[in-house]
Formats: C-alpha cells, structure tokens, sequence
C-alpha cells in the first residue's frame, strides 16, 4: 500500500480542470507571489551600492511586485499543467523558471543601464529558485486543505499579505505622478507668485549645471540649503531682504534644478567644492553664509577653507563634527540612511514628503508642499534624499575637516536660530556653536521645527537685516548675546 501511494502522488493524479480548480492553482500563485514580492524586494536591497544614488528605478516596487505576482500566477498554471503531462514536473518547472530568469537578465543587459543586469542578478535569481520550491508545493498544498478543511487562519493571512502588497503597489504608483512641466522651458513648473526670482543656470568647470537665483542689491547673503529641500525653501526670506542686500541662492548637484557632471559621487565634500567653484565663477567676496542643516557642513566646509570669502553667518539645525552611530542622530542615519529608508523613498518618495511635513509647525498650504517635493518626484532623482541621511555617519572624515576649520572661522560674527521643536540638534549642538563663534547672537524659536524659516520667516528677515547691515548702520550687540 506505501508503494502504491508513493506510486501515485498528486503530481501524476488526473485532476480534471474545473472552474473550483482553476480558483485554487490561483490562491496557489498569489500565495506563492507574497513570499517571492517580500523576498524580491530584500534582494534588492541587500545587493551593495550606495544607498539611493546607485538605486535602479527599473527594480523599484511598482515594477518588482507586479513582475512577481504575475510570473508567480504563471508558474502555478504551469506546474498544474505539467503535472499532468510531465513525469517530472518540478524539474520541468524550475528549468523553464531559469531559462525566463537568464532571459530577462539578457534583456536588461542589453537594453537596460550599465549595471543593471549585475544589480538585479540576486533578486531574479532569488525569485526563479523560491518560485520552484513553493509553487509546486502550495499547488499541492491548496488542493489538500480544499479537500479536508480550509484553513481560516492561512487563508486570513495571505489576503492580508496580499492586501499590503496592493496597498503598496497602490501608494508606489501614485508616488509617480508626471511633474508639472514649465512653460519657460524648466524641468519642473515653479509658479512666479510662489517664488517670485529670475531662474539662472551656470555651467562650472567641473561640469556642474548649477541652477541659482541672484537678487537684490547690497552685500551678499549666500543662501545653502538642507535636505530634503532646494533653493525653494529661501523663497520668503529672499523676498523679504532683497530690497536690502543681494540674495543668492543655489542647488546642489542633484537637488532642485542642478546636474551633476560624470562621475560626481554627490558626497558633502563634492557638494561643498561645487559651492567654492560656484562662488569663484560668480566672484562673490564678503558673503554672509545663511545655512540650515546639510548647508551648515557644506558651507562651513567652505568656510573652513577660505575663510576670506566669508564675512558672517548665520545658521540653524546644522552640525559641524562627526556623529557617533549612539546618538539620536547617528541611530537617524543608520534608519533612514539604511535599507528601509532606502525603500519609503525611492519607492514611495517618502522621507521627501514626511520630511517636510513633520518638519514644519505651521500648516504648509498643500501647493507650496506639492513644489517643495517636485524636484523628488522623477524616479532618477529621488534617491538623494535617501543618500544624504546616511551620510551624517559615512561622512566624518569630512564632518573632522569641517570641525578641524571652525577656528579659523573664530573671528567672525555669527547669528544663530535655534528651533527648539527641531529634536535632531539638541541644545548640546547649540552650545558647541556659541563656543565655535565667540562673538554670536542666539535666537531661540520655540514655537518652530526644523525648517524653522518656514516657521519664522518674518521674524528671521527683521533679524538677518539687522545682522547683515553695513557696519554703520547695524546696532551694536554684545558678544555672546542671547535672547
């Protein structure tokens, strides 16, 4: 009687197809889909690169999830078919699974990116061999329960898997919304009656495209931006001390506006000699550096280096040393810097979206939202937003240099806000400051975030005026002053 059982497994049996039998070699494909997406997307992610800049759009979640529960739906109807046909099924299978496999790899190869092929190699692998080992086995498995008893418990569990899976697929997707195209011929539409600024572009002997804006007259304020943001989030200080002093403003390499030359890899410290090529092309001298989060080390960096470009600054939740991976801000940098990080934003476009949202006190009207985030929204360019956390600890051999510089920076003036919402630069960050720049005036915000010029625009414009008037004309402060 074994012998004969052994003899006769489901895989040789006669299984007539019926309308019940198709619905189950389906349940089986999409169960089988909700392991292989779930295991598709941590090859993905597990394949080394630098986070978020060397991320292929071609293997993001919208296109992995699909591919998977499709080909997954596939191999079940297939297996089924040839359970009745092959003697050996399973090998049948996974022979077809790898030859699609190698296809597909191919093709990639041959019509996709350099590096493609390599970067997907582990998921499609991965995806051929756990396609192989589940579907024949869920096949069977769905017809056996069918039989005795369904089980509630696994049936709930894969739907709200596959519930997930869709929700997911459905938030990816409408992450991709087409960006408004300008009618002056810029990637992106930025409406004049929101950022009221002439749009330039200058091409850098590095090969840098770096969009700026120039207004004003007066000395310079040189205006360096945090992530994730652009030149945008100036808009309302520019307009309110344009009519006073120069305002300038720039985008990095791969943020807002600006192009990256060949081979630039978008680190703090090539972000920050873009900012000195930059500021020697249009021949600034004298500048006030206003700075907020990634501008601090770009632009003290700068500072650091030639310190006799720069007259004052001004600063706000910003840092200038390196991070230990124990600290709130290193075990920051270590998440969203990391694989999950990675995901919500290249999939999702969502530390772009959050980020800004959560670091605002206010309620940010939802089209100035929708402009901060249009430079995030392109599948190729969204990554960086997910690069730069992770260099809060990838970079202190850079954040040493910076730090290394602040004393050559020791004699100049300094105006400092500090948002005391902002719980990612502590007061302990604030008082490194004050003892960097000796003679410093602190203003304490504390009904404002991280993107504090949002929250005290008006307030910040009065003070900055003041701050960066003409000598003659600035009232006198004591050094260390605070209020």
């Amino acid at each position: 009687m074994i012998t004969e059982a052994r003899a006769t497994p489901i895989d040789t049996m006669a299984m007539r197809w019926t309308g019940a039998e198709a619905l189950r070699v389906l349940r089986a494909g999409l169960a089988a889909s909700v392991s292989v997406v779930l295991l598709a997307t941590m090859a993905v992610l597990a394949v080394p690169h630098a986070r978020g800049i060397a991320f292929f759009p071609a293997l993001r979640y919208a296109v992995v999830t699909p591919a998977c529960v499709v080909v997954a739906v596939a191999a079940a109807f297939l297996y089924r078919a040839l359970a009745e046909r092959s003697a050996r099924p399973r090998a049948t299978l996974a022979a077809v699974l790898a030859g699609l496999a190698a296809g597909a790899l191919l093709a990639m190869a041959a019509a996709g990116p350099r590096g493609l092929a390599a970067a997907a190699l582990p998921t499609v692998a991965c995806v051929a061999v756990a396609l192989a080992l589940l579907v024949p086995r869920l096949v069977r498995l769905v017809r056996l329960v069918d039989r005795r008893r369904p089980s509630r418990a696994g049936t709930a569990a894969v739907a709200a898997l596959g519930a997930l899976e869709l929700l997911g697929l459905a938030g990816a997707l409408s992450s991709e919304r087409a960006v408004p195209r300008d009618p002056q011929g810029l990637a992106f539409e930025i409406p004049r009656a929101m950022f009221d600024a002439d749009h330039r572009f200058i091409e850098l002997p590095s090969g840098a495209r770096v969009h700026y804006v120039d207004e004003g007259e007066g000395e310079t304020l040189l205006f360096l931006h945090g992530n994730p943001a652009w030149s945008f989030q100036w808009r309302d200080l520019i307009r309110g001390l344009r009519g006073s002093h120069r305002c300038v403003a720039l985008d990095y390499p791969g943020f807002g506006l600006s192009e990256a030359p060949a081979g630039f890899g978008y680190t703090p410290r090539e972000e920050s000699l873009v900012v000195e090529e930059f500021v020697d092309r249009l021949g600034l001298r004298d500048v006030t550096l206003v700075m907020q989060d990634w501008g601090g080390p770009i632009g003290l960096g700068l500072a650091g280096r030639r310190p006799e470009l720069v007259r004052r600054v001004v600063l706000g939740s910003t840092w200038a040393w390196p991070t230990s991976t124990d600290t709130p801000r290193g075990k920051f940098s270590m998440i969203v810097g990391g694989p999950l990080g990675e995901f919500a934003q290249v999939n999702f476009n969502a530390f772009a979206a959050l980020g800004i949202e959560n670091g605002i006190v206010r309620e940010l009207p939802a089209d100035v939202a929708d402009v901060y985030v249009r430079p995030f929204l392109p599948l190729a360019r969204r990554g960086i937003a997910a690069f730069y956390p992770g260099q809060i600890t990838a970079a202190n051999d850079y954040f040493a240099e910076v730090e290394a510089g602040l004393s050559r920076l020791a004699d100049k003036e300094a105006l400092i806000f500090w948002a005391l919402k902002d719980v990612g630069f502590p007061r302990s960050d604030l008082e490194r400051f004050e003892a960097a720049f000796p003679d410093h005036r602190t203003i304490e915000l504390p009904d404002a975030d991280h993107f504090f010029f949002e929250d005290a625009a008006e307030q910040m414009i009065q003070e900055i005026r003041a701050f960066a008037a003409p000598d003659a004309a600035r009232p006198t402060t004591g050094s260390g002053d605070r209020r």
